[in-house]
Formats: structure tokens, sequence, C-alpha cells
């Protein structure tokens, strides 16, 4: 299926098509938990399906599980080391369980609460570290064995993220980043059409606050998952970085214009302004669509306007035009111009990056 179709197949019923596939998955890998449990009649072998669910239930990508995965097994091992050492050198003393008990959950909660991954590696070891000391069986024979349980719910759970119906954060980054194209391509013709209407003043305030959450939060997210699941695209994560860049400076400049064009006091003088480079507008349009489909299929873009042309005439129209005696008044009905032709500058930018990750010899990346 197609990166666009696989990701718009929600449309289709009022269900989302992604995260179904992600709950059958998790759904498979406890049932293959719980079959070893019974199998095998495991002691406290609950704890291999309970894994299973943690480090799946809420990564639905490859990369994301592997992150989960990685800290479930440093917070794991780490507790169990706790255990080990304190039943090794004190034996069930509940004296100093207790001592240990307050000074590693002090230290486990520390790490918790930092940010990154490893405040989760501080949560499960705390955890891990409680259930071993505290329960009704305590022997480092006991530790050991709901360590190698847990050893194996990871395993489980990274193979069947990885080989049954694998999702991948950096097919569905190529989704965010080409949705967020066309978001800003309707942001910039709501721009332009609003300054011409007296009685709409204001763009899709909902719009933009996506289009500003996309880019901020969830592609970043998307391309640290992407990263810790593919060594290539990690080698050629400094170019996906540069296009969310990219991407920031599109949408600041659409918000520029809007503000420049507010400034204009009359109507009829923005009719002229944008009439004068009408053309570019819709050049401005075409491009952010077209780009979006390449990043999207991983198609290579075409050359979409001659810039030193573009600019020449941006250029040309701000020097025929009459100045305005009060220079803030002429500085605020121009500006426009100069932020179209950055837009046009930042277009040429984000075709060169998204011809480099689309590249052949990029294609692993996909």
């Amino acid at each position: 299926m197609k990166i666009k179709e696989y990701f718009r197949a929600k449309h289709y019923w009022n269900l989302h098509y992604y995260r179904i596939i992600h709950s059958i998955k998790t759904a498979i890998g406890c049932l293959m938990g719980v079959a070893i449990e019974k199998y095998y009649d495991l002691p406290s072998g609950q704890w291999i399906p309970i894994t299973v669910m943690v480090v799946m239930s809420a990564q639905t990508h490859f990369g994301g599980a592997l992150r989960k995965a990685y800290m479930r097994f440093l917070g794991t091992v780490s507790g169990i080391i706790v255990t080990i050492m304190v039943l090794f050198l004190f034996g069930n003393n509940i004296a100093v369980i207790l001592g240990t008990i307050f000074v590693v959950c002090m230290i486990f909660t520390y790490a918790a609460s930092s940010h990154g991954d490893i405040s989760y590696a501080g949560t499960l070891g705390g955890v891990t570290m409680l259930l071993t000391l505290t329960g009704q069986q305590v022997s480092i024979g006991v530790a050991m064995q709901r360590g190698l349980y847990i050893i194996v719910g990871i395993i489980i759970a990274l193979l069947i993220s990885r080989f049954i119906f694998p999702i991948h954060a950096r097919d569905r980054f190529r989704y965010h980043v080409a949705t967020t194209l066309r978001n800003l391509q309707r942001l910039y013709r709501e721009t332009i059409q609003i300054n011409t209407q007296p009685k709409q003043k204001v763009v899709d305030a909902e719009l933009a606050d996506i289009v500003a959450a996309d880019i901020s939060f969830e592609q970043p997210r998307l391309i640290s998952e992407a990263v810790a699941g593919s060594l290539i695209f990690s080698a050629n994560k400094i170019f996906f970085t540069e296009i969310i860049h990219s991407e920031h400076q599109l949408n600041r400049l659409i918000n520029l214009i809007y503000l420049s064009l507010s400034q204009v006091e009359s109507v009829t003088a923005i009719k002229e302004h944008l009439a004068a480079i009408e053309d570019l507008h819709k050049v401005i349009e075409d491009s952010l669509d077209h780009l979006a489909d390449c990043f999207e299929q991983v198609t290579q873009p075409q050359i979409m306007v001659n810039l030193n042309d573009a600019i020449d005439k941006i250029s040309q129209i701000i020097e025929k035009s009459p100045k305005n005696y009060k220079v803030y008044k002429t500085i605020t009905e121009y500006s426009f111009a100069f932020f179209i032709e950055q837009i046009l500058k930042e277009l040429e930018n984000m075709k060169q990056l998204i011809a480099k990750v689309n590249s052949k010899s990029n294609n692993s990346v996909v």
C-alpha cells in the first residue's frame, strides 16, 4: 500500500486503520507471551505478556518500540542488579532491604523525573527493584527468573514490531511533512484571500495550530524514532532535520505576509499590490503541492520557477511603486513582497533537500 493510501485509509471507516493494525500486532504479541507461559508452565510467567504490552502498546513504530525496549531492558537489569547485590551481600535482612528501597527509589525517581527516554528506564528500574525485593518469594533465583521473563517479552515485542505488518516512523514522517506542506499551501492561499476581503480578517486558527504543532513536536519525534529504527535514515538525519527547519521558515514567512498586509489601510491598495505579482502566488501554491507529492511518493522534484527572474520581477515592482511620504507606511505596504521573495528562496532550498533524500543512493531510506 502506498504511503498516502496507508495513512488515509481511516477516511473510509470511522476507525483509524493505522491504530487498528498496531492493536492487532500487540494482541498477537500478548497471545504469544501467554502461550509460552502456559506451555512451559512458568511460575510468574505473566511477566512475559505484561512486558510485551508495556513495550508495544504506546509505541506504534518499530523505532519507538526499539527505544522503549532498550529502556525497559536497562531499567530491568538495573533493578535486578540492585536486588541481587543486596541479597548476595546481606541476605533477606529487612533493615537492609528497607534502607535499599529508600536510597534506590530516590535515585530511580531522580532519573524518572528527567527529560528523554532515560525517565522510562528510571521508572522501570524502581518498579523492578520493588517487585523483586518485596515479593512473597525473595531470592536471587527469583530475581534472575523475572529478569529472564522480561527479556523474553522484549524479544517478542521487537520481533512482532519488526516483522508482522511493520509500521515505520520514516514512512509516517514523509506523510506528515507532505501534509504540512499542503496545509501551508492552504494557509498561504487564505492569507492572500483574507486581506482582500474586509469582512474576514483572520486565518483558520485551528489549521495554523495543527501546522505549528506538527512541525514543532510530531515531526521531530518521528525523526528520533526513525533514526532508532534505521541506520541509513540515521546517516541522513541532518537532511530530514533541515526539511523541518525549512517548514518552520515557510510557516514564519506566511505569518509575516499576513501581518504585513494587515497593516495596509486600504483594501484597494492590497489588491493592487497582490495583483502585481499574481503569477507568483500561483507558483508558490503549485510548488508547495508539487514538493508535497514528491516527498510523499519519493520522486525527484522538477524545476518550479526561475528564481532569479522571479526576484528581478519583485525588485522591479517595488522600484516602480510610488513611495509614500510616510516611511513606516511605505515599508508596511511593500514588505510583503520581500517576504514572498524569501518564500521563493525557501522553496528552492526545500526542493534541493527533497532531491537529496529522494536520490537513488538514498532509496533505502524510504
